[in-house]
Order: C-alpha cells, then sequence, then structure tokens
C-alpha cells in the first residue's frame, strides 16, 4: 500500500519573502514593457513592409511573420542566452535574451494585427486627407494610423497580457522576475505549494490591472466615435 505523506504549510515562508516577491514584480514588468513597446515598433514596421506594393519586401515580411510565429518562447530565449552566445560569442544578459525573446516572437502577432487595423480604416479617410493637401507620412500619423490604433488596441491588450504571462518562462535562463525569483525560492524553502500559489495570485492581479487600465484607455479613446 502506498503511504500517504502530510504535507505541512508553510505561509511563514511567503511573509517573510514577500519584500523579495514585491522586488521581482518590478522586473516583470519591466522585462513586459520593454517586450511590448519593441514589439509595437517592430510590429509595426513589418505590417508596414507586409503592405508594402514592392513584392520582394512583403515576401519578406510575410517570411518575418511566419517563421517567428512557428517556434516557442522558449526556444527563442535558450537560443539567444546560449546558442549566439557559444556561436559568435555575444553574450546577452537573460534581460535583454528575454527582452529579445519576447520581441521576436510578438511582433510577428502585432503585425498581423496591425495589418488588420490598417486594412479596416475607410479609404475614404485617406483620399480627404489627400484632399487637403497632407503628405503621405503626415496623412498616416495624423489620420490613419490614430483610427487603425483605436480598432486595433482590444487584440493588442491581450498580446499584452500574453507577453506579461509568457515573461515567466524566461526564468529559464536565471532572471530575477517573478517567476526566477520564486523558483529560487522554492529551491531554498521547499514550500511549493504556497510560493507557486502565492506567484500565482500575482500574475492575476498584474493581468486584471492590465486589463481594466487598457478598457480605461479603449474607453477614452473611443468617447468621440459614435
Amino acid at each position: 500500500m502506498s503511504t500517504v505523506v502530510a504535507y505541512t504549510f508553510r505561509w511563514d515562508v511567503v511573509s517573510g519573502s514577500f519584500d523579495v516577491l514585491l522586488q521581482s514584480v518590478r522586473v516583470t514588468l519591466e522585462l513586459s514593457v520593454l517586450g511590448l513597446v519593441c514589439s509595437l515598433a517592430l510590429g509595426l514596421v513589418v505590417a508596414l513592409c507586409r503592405m508594402a506594393p514592392f513584392a520582394p519586401l512583403r515576401w519578406l515580411a510575410f517570411a518575418y511573420i511566419q517563421v517567428f510565429r512557428a517556434l516557442s518562447l522558449y526556444i527563442y530565449v535558450l537560443l539567444l542566452y546560449y546558442g549566439i552566445a557559444a556561436v559568435s560569442g555575444i553574450n546577452f544578459s537573460p534581460l535583454a535574451a528575454g527582452v529579445i525573446a519576447l520581441t521576436m516572437l510578438f511582433s510577428a502577432y502585432m503585425a498581423e494585427v496591425y495589418r488588420s487595423a490598417l486594412g479596416a480604416v475607410d479609404p475614404g479617410q485617406r483620399e480627404a486627407a489627400f484632399s487637403l493637401g497632407f503628405s503621405r507620412t503626415r496623412t498616416f500619423g495624423t489620420v490613419v494610423f490614430p483610427q487603425a490604433f483605436r480598432i486595433a488596441l482590444p487584440s493588442l491588450t491581450n498580446l499584452f497580457v500574453d507577453i506579461v504571462k509568457d515573461s515567466s518562462i524566461i526564468a529559464v535562463v536565471g532572471t530575477a522576475d517573478l517567476m526566477g525569483t520564486t523558483n529560487q525560492l522554492n529551491g531554498l524553502y521547499r514550500a511549493p505549494f504556497e510560493l507557486y500559489t502565492t506567484v500565482a495570485c500575482f500574475y492575476i492581479t498584474l493581468v486584471l490591472v492590465l486589463s481594466a487600465a487598457a478598457a480605461l484607455l479603449e474607453r477614452r479613446l473611443n468617447r468621440h466615435v459614435r
């Protein structure tokens, strides 16, 4: 017969490590925000290339999207942190490897979100801007992109939530983020249920707060839209 071993709860480990966990939240947010900003910027560039009249540029952007969506974040992190270092001697810090990996993956998804949103803007908006003497750059920056961003915002918010959750994978290379710190604490105190339950609550709180902030931003952007 199998023996059932009683588990002794040690919530004092959580209370004693709470300050350390709070500091690791800052690293998680830093990693996520940097990944978001870089993904937003690169994703827009890829989307514009995807819609360019120059066919080779469209094909290159299409290949970028397909390739970088095909692999998992786990592979990207290990490739950047260990593989690139072994081949080229370039040593990325865990944070840098994490940001680059998040950017590679999520810029491909954001490119498709941007492309869909840009295509949803009424062509008459462009024509009206051109008739007023706007240049193509000014038309895009002041007329087309603000409307496209409003359309894309719900999907971009979902991707940001995914970035926050997937940032936990970066712990595999030793980051001091929320998951990495929790793994270290568990190795020290052997209290997996208490620590991982706490980190789950942290992630749930982060996602709820970010979703609420995004919903507020969306309402503000839509307040003049009827």
